[in-house]
């Protein structure tokens, strides 16, 4: 019995590239949107976002992170924060007996289904938690009457 779609190594091959791309690209450290400088994350906060009639509140938990040490970029639909988490001790000589929290830089990236309005993006940052507030741009109405003109 002949095959329908003959089996093309090539192009399993190159899957398997443009997937391994994406997966280094979803950890980068360096602003996610900069095409050099990246490093593989080992630190990678969990977020939520939220939509609500007229925005999305995205809500990233950074513990131990400080202002100055987050990033907010946003570019068409999309907002990316990115930082890096550094060891709280830089003692000469020590060495880790257990490590169980993870450090390095991270990167999150969060496509918003909607144009947004990059202009008013506001965040804030408490005990931890970053909360990103994006509006959303006014929609058009869908729905209009359309006069008729009459020819003569």
């Amino acid at each position: 019995m002949a095959k329908l779609f003959p089996w093309n190594s090539w192009l399993e091959m190159e899957d398997l590239k443009e997937e391994m791309q994406r997966l280094v690209e979803d950890s980068a450290c360096s602003s996610p949107f900069a095409e050099n400088g990246r490093r593989l994350a080992r630190f990678r906060p969990v977020a939520d976002v939220i939509e609500v009639e007229d925005a999305f509140f995205v809500l990233v938990e950074l513990p131990g992170l400080e202002r100055e040490d987050v990033r907010l970029e946003v570019h068409g639909n999309e907002l990316a924060v990115y930082g890096e988490r550094r060891p709280p001790l830089n003692v000469e000589g020590a060495a880790f007996q257990v490590m169980e929290r993870s450090y390095g830089c991270f990167s999150r990236r969060f496509e918003l289904p909607e144009d947004i309005d990059d202009q008013a993006v506001a965040a804030s940052m408490k005990s931890g938690l970053l909360q990103v507030r994006v509006p959303k741009l006014a929609r058009r109405s869908v729905n209009r009457n359309i006069p008729i003109s009459m020819d003569e």
